[in-house]
């Protein structure tokens, strides 16, 4: 078990010296035995451990129970431990999503604030080989690409998943020969939640009826369409940098900053196959994830680029627009960013460096993360386009000198435009923008003093973008 766990660590880089590592423990097996294996390396591995535990509040004494064992746990392994409460009750009826989607996407939210905290963090899940195959039958039945074949990864941003390569059965059996005691989720047992019925009920017929271990061969085929996207996607980012054209050579309006403009020519040589992939890159790039974004959305989008009549025009979910003009396919976002601030009394605040702004009479929060440039692509950066709400910073000078604040424009404020040859004041950038006069006073700066960083919602300064000297990078993300 060991070795097989030491083995994925190493193939798939997940864990390098002097790592932190925080371990979302929730008392079962799966959980308690990453903790424990990953406490036993962290000598061998240079790193330092740390636990999360998260109470979802939806199982009354028993999630009480829970907590209060990972918190002994963590105690007798002398590991810090980070306990949150959280009703996701609440949150899932707030956000009209279920109460699985509510639970993850609080879990993450924590884990990665966390992460923020400590500096230099990974966080490792439990998830394991049934988890990949229940996965992949899920995205099977909801009707997937080579994408949801693939199922999960052992490592993406900085999550890791240490035990994909174990079942469950090694880990209960790891668990029963440390003395490791593990608390069972009650709801795991009842066919209430789709994952729970293809793991009670799918996989053990499947199994008993055709004498196979659907587990094993599910996890086989994920890792042969893994290598297979890994080749699919060099070549599709190839041809994306191919197609991809600059802006300013499109459009002289400010939107451009928020769009994306591919060579129509170039993309009818790709194959379908490879289109629809850089279709698809070209959105992510755009709004920073592909969320919301289903097949059908990138087959309209491949129709529209190889027989859409010019002028037509795609609106697909999340803001996002795709337009055909002549040769260039433009995808963009509708800007809604000047609408963010309708609180005639904000007043400027503090911005934490890295961490999360929360700006409550705005209903936003400003997000930053450090990102480690040994994986972050520069080029690639250069080739994204701008999101209206996500930009790179050259770390170190956001954080020297004075303090950053996030408030409106102020009289004597400048701002060195990105890709421009010198600084001009904000109110002639505007101008020369054509930004509408009402909306001036309302759109949201990042600045120190009276030198502009950000103008969220069109440019950042050159001053501080990302160049080959960066040490670190600074992601900033506003988020609505």
């Amino acid at each position: 078990m060991l070795d097989k766990v030491r083995k994925t660590i190493t193939e798939n880089n997940l864990i390098e010296t002097g790592d932190n590592i925080l371990v979302g423990v929730s008392g079962g097996a799966d959980s308690v035995c990453l903790l424990h294996i990953l406490d036993y390396f962290s000598c061998e591995m240079g790193i330092k451990i740390h636990a999360v535990h998260i109470n979802h509040m939806l199982r009354g004494e028993e999630a009480d129970m829970d907590e209060e064992y990972v918190k002994k746990l963590c105690e007798t392994m002398k590991i810090k431990l980070f306990s949150i409460s959280i009703n996701i009750k609440e949150l899932a009826e707030k956000d009209n999503i279920s109460i699985e989607e509510a639970a993850r996407n609080a879990r993450y939210k924590e884990f990665k604030f966390i992460a923020h905290k400590l500096g230099n963090c990974k966080i490792a899940v439990a998830h394991n080989k049934n988890d990949q195959a229940e996965t992949v039958i899920m995205n099977l039945i909801r009707g997937t690409g080579l994408n949801g074949l693939k199922g999960i990864d052992y490592i993406r941003d900085n999550i890791i998943r240490p035990l994909l390569d174990v079942d469950r059965r090694q880990i209960e059996e790891y668990c029963r020969q440390n003395n490791l005691e593990m608390r069972t989720d009650s709801t795991n047992l009842q066919n209430i939640y789709t994952r729970n019925k293809v793991r009670l009920e799918v996989i053990p017929f499947i199994n008993d009826n055709f004498k196979i271990n659907i587990v094993e061969n599910i996890a086989r085929m994920a890792d042969l369409v893994r290598d297979d996207l890994c080749y699919m996607k060099i070549i599709a980012d190839e041809m994306y940098n191919r197609c991809l054209l600059n802006p300013k050579k499109e459009d002289e309006d400010e939107s451009c900053t928020n769009a994306i403009y591919l060579d129509i020519d170039k993309l009818k040589g790709a194959h379908k196959a490879i289109l629809r992939r850089v279709l698809r890159m070209a959105i992510q790039n755009l709004k920073g994830d592909i969320k919301n974004i289903e097949s059908i959305h990138i087959s309209k989008v491949s129709e529209l680029c190889l027989d859409g009549r010019t002028g037509a025009e795609i609106h697909l979910p999340s803001n996002v627009r795709v337009s055909k003009t002549y040769n260039v396919l433009k995808v963009y976002l509708i800007d809604d960013v000047s609408n963010i601030n309708k609180d005639s009394d904000f007043k400027k605040v503090s911005v934490t460096i890295p961490g999360i702004t929360q700006i409550e009479s705005l209903n936003i929060k400003l997000e930053g993360t450090i990102l480690n440039k040994e994986t972050f692509n520069i080029e690639k950066f250069r080739n994204m386009g701008y999101n209206s709400l996500i930009q790179f910073f050259d770390y170190e000078k956001i954080n020297e000198g004075a303090e950053v604040t996030l408030r409106n424009r102020e009289k004597g404020d400048l701002i060195k435009p990105l890709k421009s040859n010198g600084t001009k004041k904000l109110k002639e950038y505007m101008i020369d923008n054509k930004i509408p006069r009402e909306k001036r006073d309302k759109i949201l700066l990042l600045a120190k003093n009276n030198e502009i960083i950000w103008i969220i919602g069109y440019r950042i300064s050159d001053k501080f973008k990302v160049t080959e000297n960066t040490k670190s990078i600074l992601k900033y993300e506003v988020k609505v």
